[in-house]
């Protein structure tokens, strides 16, 4: 297997054994460093007792590892002697004192991962350091919430955020409060996430209000297809507000596990965003908009907010290789890239490809004609990552176009796409002869991308399921160009589509295969297509 695995360089990894969340990424504004923990088990490919890993960066790039086998944060409480779960960054001491603090789940007895998605007793702990996170305390207050809400009956709690939501405020008629959340479900209800009020003054203090999501039962799909399923119980819930000229939205981003089974098979976890406005007397998100964060791999999303800038983290799950595999090679799991979120805005639009725009369910219409969805890209900064510029094609005469390429690259391309174009297709990780390959390819008249990962590589004992998801593109006085963003690196490919689609997964192809090809059926133009490769970033 060695020659077909190789570790990313420029995605966040642990240093050795199994990851998974990203917990409390965050910034700490009085030594300039953005701080970044994770699920880990230092001496295992498999998830163990998990504790939290710990790493620092100036520039959210280049990261430094407190530890290549020690967790800042483990399992050595009696309240969390089962593990300490997915939490939140705040940047002051829970009194307003110079010192960091994060929140956790206190896990005590041990997790039972099964159906209906119980875990066993977890509750909400925090630990401070005063020495800009070089080493941390756990409060003596802890736990500072020892269980679920007084009488729900519910399939998990767990993987607390904080942060102030000012929308909230005004919807509640309050102002200045910290509101916090913490993910799961009640049973014979649905997927639920629970609010709290929290004292700006006093971060031990979380006071219950009520849960949110109350009007959606299990395995509810607000988007329809263009959106996931909100399964049975959710995980590692954010809440954002974003704003585009006058309007603004308030949009959570959740995990749920739980919902139906998706095409690319492993548990059916869907990462989701809903989009709508804070509204009612026990305030509510009333959504006008749905989509899937990533229509891949990509799960448990972390977000903070730097400079206006809001940026999310996500775990890209390892789930398609035998647990052998895992164990020879001695690590599990790495982050996708770091993404910005924003809300997207469009004026002018009379349609897209095929679908109505107002049946597309990750839109809002307004009622001006403008669509508003939830817009995501690639952190700018990684193109300080970029070295040498392998190839590049302009206004590409033929259909066809191939080069070799690194195996740590990033592809821009561009295709005018026309109402004849049967196909967009680009081929990475190809071997000479073209039988090894992965095809990334925008089928327009179906209005769907789809990652066939069928030809990665001849081993059966590796899963090479396709991935895809719904997309489109937006009709103005002309169609709009189709425009990916193709990351490579190791075993992980990222596929990004006109900021608003995302798919993440795992190839395994031999070191030998490293060519990039592109073609097209039908009537198109390449305008672009980039081939950069990129630099380790640990």
């Amino acid at each position: 297997m060695a020659h077909l695995s190789r570790r990313p360089v420029y995605h966040f990894i642990a240093p050795r054994g199994w990851m998974n969340d990203p917990c409390a990424p965050g910034y700490d504004p009085l030594t300039g460093r953005f701080h970044l923990f994770y699920q880990w088990t230092p001496h295992s490919h498999r998830w163990e007792r998990i504790a939290w890993g710990h790493a620092t960066s100036k520039d959210l790039l280049h990261w430094a590892h407190d530890s290549q086998d020690m967790p800042a944060l483990k399992a050595d409480t009696e309240y969390d002697k089962e593990g300490v779960f997915t939490g939140c960054f705040w940047p002051t001491g829970p009194k307003g004192e110079d010192a960091l603090t994060v929140f956790y789940t206190n896990v005590w007895e041990a997790p039972h991962f099964t159906k209906p998605y119980t875990r066993g007793c977890e509750g909400l702990a925090l630990a401070t350091s005063a020495d800009g996170g070089k080493t941390w305390n756990k409060h003596p207050c802890n736990p500072i919430i020892a269980e679920e809400p007084e009488g729900l009956n519910v399939t998990g709690f767990r993987d607390p955020y904080l942060g102030p939501w000012p929308a909230m405020d005004r919807a509640r008629g309050t102002s200045g409060r910290l509101y916090g959340l913490n993910s799961g479900g009640i049973h014979g209800q649905g997927p639920r996430t629970f609010l709290y009020d929290v004292d700006p003054t006093d971060l031990t203090r979380w006071t219950y209000l009520y849960p949110l999501f109350r009007s959606h039962s299990a395995r509810s799909r607000p988007g329809g297809k263009w959106g996931g399923d909100l399964g049975l119980n959710l995980e590692c819930t954010n809440f954002v507000t974003l704003s585009a000229g006058d309007v603004e939205r308030e949009v959570i981003i959740t995990g749920s596990e739980g919902g139906a089974p998706r095409p690319r098979g492993g548990e059916p976890r869907y990462g989701v965003w809903v989009l709508g406005s804070l509204e009612g007397e026990e305030v509510d998100l009333d959504i006008s908009a749905a989509g899937m964060v990533d229509w891949g791999a990509l799960y448990a999303f972390n977000t903070f907010l730097h400079q206006g800038r809001r940026i999310l983290w996500g775990w890209l799950i390892e789930e398609d290789l035998s647990d052998g595999i895992l164990a020879e090679r001695g690590w599990t799991g790495c982050l996708g890239v770091p993404r910005e979120l924003f809300l997207a805005s469009y004026s002018g639009v009379t349609g897209t490809l095929k679908s109505k725009v107002a049946d597309v369910g990750s839109f809002e219409v307004l009622p001006s004609g403008e669509v508003v969805t939830l817009g995501m890209r690639p952190l700018p900064e990684l193109v300080h990552l970029r070295g040498s510029h392998i190839s590049q094609a302009i206004s590409l005469g033929g259909s066809h176009f191939r080069c070799e390429a690194a195996r740590a690259c990033t592809i821009d391309l561009v295709v005018e796409v026309t109402d004849g174009t049967e196909e967009v297709a680009l081929h990475v990780r190809q071997s000479a002869d073209g039988s090894t390959r992965t095809s990334i390819s925008f089928f327009p008249k179906e209005e769907v991308i789809k990652v066939c990962r069928e030809h990665s590589n001849d081993r059966a004992d590796i899963v090479k399921t396709t991935e895809e998801g719904p997309f489109t593109l937006l009709r103005f006085s002309e169609l709009e160009r189709l425009r990916m963003t193709v990351l490579l690196d190791g075993d992980v490919l990222e596929v990004f589509a006109n900021d608003r689609f995302a798919l993440s997964t795992r190839i395994y192809s031999p070191a030998e295969a490293t060519g990039v090809a592109y073609e097209h059926k039908g009537l198109a133009r390449v305008e672009h297509l980039d081939v950069w490769e990129m630099k380790a970033a640990q």
